[in-house]
């Protein structure tokens, strides 16, 4: 009789960014993984104070995205100098993406074979702060934005090419499942797009606690939240840059070709085509504001931001 195969163990490895190819097999097994020694205590601060003047002007969201107490600063690489020169275009976070978000093919020109590759690029960097009394987000993969139709990777292991997005998350301060580290199933990267994630209260819930210094990788497939914060004097802040296939947008870049009075004249239907709106559910946005409000300059009257897609309500 042949031998049964071991149920697979995953779980959340710490592992020195030194280590290149523990982390890319980490990554693959888990669909995530915490790098120690990934930046400086200096450099975190540096961020911290770049993005803090957004973080206390933010404004509460109302819906499913965010909870209340959460707080945003978006537009991050363009704001803190320090995250577009030292992480932004850190070697290791570019060996990364190139071995898990980078696509190659070959085509032909007539008789001539040419050999492309898309690199990943930058789809947001922010921060987000949970503020005490903050409740976890519902478990989700962020690769949802893209309509990333997975396959069931659990018996086969998982296949180089199947995500189109991975996550960076950098701790501002010290991160702890009290305060709201981030949670995630490991190994759910491996799961199809029709398999139910349980409950947050399982034990197959696993926490990013970090310390400062750290940084926190994952795929888009893998199924995670943002944790609740049960403290009552402590602000849980991470740094995030998020990647995604480069090919992921529009071949003109007509944003750039077009000033915003220009685009305010066009009717809806033109500026809803030509990509000035939000694709559902998250995509499209700037300040995590509509498109066409944000050149019009509309801003939400009551200082409450609000989701995008109206479909994301909870279940009853």
């Amino acid at each position: 009789m042949g031998s049964i195969s071991p149920t697979p163990t995953y779980k959340v490895e710490k592992i020195d960014r030194s280590d290149f190819q523990g982390i890319i097999d980490a990554i693959a097994k888990n669909g995530c993984c915490i790098v120690k020694n990934f930046t400086d205590a200096a450099t975190v601060d540096m961020v911290n104070e770049e993005s803090r003047p957004y973080l206390d002007a933010d404004v509460p969201w109302e819906g499913d995205l965010f909870p209340p107490e959460t707080r945003r600063c978006a537009n991050l690489a363009g704001r803190s100098k320090t995250v577009r020169e030292k992480w932004l275009v850190d070697p290791l976070v570019r060996a990364c993406t190139a071995a898990f978000v980078d696509k190659t093919t070959v085509n032909y020109y007539g008789q001539t074979k040419h050999t492309y590759t898309s690199e990943a690029q930058c789809t947001i960097a922010v921060t987000l702060e949970i503020g005490p009394g903050g409740k976890a987000q519902r478990l989700h993969r962020d690769d949802k934005n893209y309509h990333v139709d997975h396959p069931d990777q659990t018996e086969t292991g998982y296949r180089f090419g199947t995500d189109v997005e991975m996550a960076f998350m950098v701790p501002g301060v010290l991160t702890t499942k009290e305060n709201g580290a981030t949670l995630a199933i490991p190994g759910s990267h491996l799961w199809p797009s029709d398999r139910e994630p349980p409950l947050i209260e399982e034990e197959s819930i696993a926490y990013a606690e970090m310390d400062v210094g750290d940084c926190w990788i994952m795929l888009g497939g893998l199924y995670h939240a943002g944790g609740a914060n049960n403290t009552t004097n402590v602000k849980r802040t991470v740094h995030g840059l998020f990647f995604v296939r480069g090919y992921l947008r529009q071949e003109e870049n007509i944003y750039l070709a077009n000033s915003p009075e220009q685009v305010l004249s066009w009717a809806p239907e033109a500026q809803k085509v030509l990509g000035y709106n939000v694709s559902s559910p998250n995509i499209g946005f700037v300040e995590f504001v509509p498109p066409m409000d944000y050149l019009a300059g509309v801003r939400p009257a009551d200082g409450v931001l609000k989701d995008f897609d109206p479909s994301q309500e909870k279940k009853t």
